[in-house]
């Protein structure tokens, strides 16, 4: 017999919704500094919260644009994924501006720039706002959403494929790319400065977001994935996920020289031990859920889980304004009680970003030329609109 929680494609599970709130919180508490971080950052193993963000957010993207797809064809997707990557791009922009609307505030109040925020803010306004709205200028905390609208634009060719019985193919053409970064030379960006894309290498993590969207489609399709685990893959995934604790939190010592230990680890290219790591202890996760999955579920937590795109914008403008701030981190009371503030503004966002969601009507998306509208087909949940 199913669990509850087992519930309909057409419906949200919660469980997926309460992990992604969770990684906003430890991604939030991670860019702050304060003692919190020795709970909320890298507290698994090797990897960070971003890792798992950008995963689940393939997965529930998989999981919600095949039905789009199937209900209205490959226009529908385009479309959908299109207007999806719209509304990415104007959050991005807005926290961009946003963020540089306080830096010269501060600016003004405080008679300095901290060296904390993005110092093209302060030395070529324009030039900054110009390069922000093109995408080439993506400094700390402002690099995320970038990246995530590039994954949605080609989401729909993957999803088509998947639908084609591709999915072998596809994942080796992501893992193909993943792996090429891997020896591929580090691209030294001083000399392009002011031009900044990110932290994050697209052809690397493309890989974990291509991989949850192929989870994604294949929990739709009805195919089975961790209700019964082999022993020896269980064995497998517990042995690298206790090495990456080890690593981590015990002083266990590598089998790697330095060099090609921070290479393994890497993060802007997703090292092959942190890429391993974050597979093993994402699988015991999924094993733990099926088996348990109310212990997964904290209503807060997916609620904030929900509406992550408002979340993540709002996080990287609150912190970027903090951060000019040192007075509210010179002591570790006042580091604690500064990142719970942040964490409580994320659920006040959520707050008001669920309030302008419930009176907005739902959208309804074009099906291609000369395809006629399914009765009851071709409306966009509220829930879907902000799922993915």
């Amino acid at each position: 017999m199913k669990s509850k929680l087992e519930v309909l494609p057409s419906s949200r599970d919660l469980r997926f919704d309460t992990l992604r709130g969770l990684l906003l919180v430890c991604m939030t508490v991670n860019h702050l500094p304060t003692e919190m971080r020795a709970v909320t950052d890298q507290s698994l193993g090797l990897f960070s919260a971003a890792e798992g963000f950008v995963f689940l957010s393939g997965l529930i993207a998989g999981w919600v644009y095949t039905r789009k797809y199937r209900a209205m064809g490959a226009g529908g997707l385009w479309t959908a994924s299109a207007n999806r990557a719209q509304s990415i791009y104007r959050w991005h922009v807005g926290s961009l501006l946003a963020a540089f609307i306080c830096v010269q505030v501060s600016e003004r109040i405080l008679g300095y720039c901290s060296p904390s925020v993005p110092k093209l803010f302060f030395e070529h306004p324009l030039l900054s706002l110009g390069l922000g709205a093109t995408l080439l200028y993506q400094p700390g905390l402002l690099d995320l959403l970038p990246m995530y609208c590039a994954f949605v634009l080609m989401m729909p060719i993957v999803i088509r494929n998947l639908e084609a019985g591709r999915r072998w193919l596809v994942l080796g053409v992501s893992a193909s790319l993943w792996l090429a970064v891997q020896w591929a030379p580090p691209i030294d960006g001083a000399p392009l400065y002011p031009i900044n894309t990110g932290s994050f290498n697209l052809f690397a993590w493309q890989f974990l977001f291509v991989a949850g969207l192929a989870i994604g489609h294949a929990r739709l399709s009805g195919v089975e994935q961790v209700l019964r685990p082999s022993r020896w893959v269980l064995a497998g995934a517990a042995a690298v996920a206790i090495y990456g604790l080890g690593i981590r939190h015990a002083g266990w010592p590598s089998f790697w020289p330095d060099h090609a230990f921070g290479i393994l680890v890497n993060k802007p290219a997703l090292g092959l031990l942190r890429m391993a790591d974050f597979g093993c202890v994402a699988y015991l996760i999924a094993v733990f859920g099926a088996r348990y999955p109310r212990a997964l579920v904290a209503r807060p937590l997916a609620f904030l889980g929900r509406h992550s795109l408002a979340v993540v914008a709002a996080q990287s403008v609150a912190i970027t304004a903090l951060l000019q701030f040192p007075s509210l981190y010179e002591t570790a009371l006042s580091r604690t009680l500064t990142a719970a503030v942040v964490v409580a503004c994320l659920f006040a966002v959520a707050s008001a970003h669920a309030a302008y969601l419930s009176h907005r009507p739902a959208a309804a998306l074009p099906l291609p030329i000369g395809t006629r509208q399914p009765a009851g087909r071709g409306l966009v949940r509220p829930d879907d609109a902000r799922a993915a």
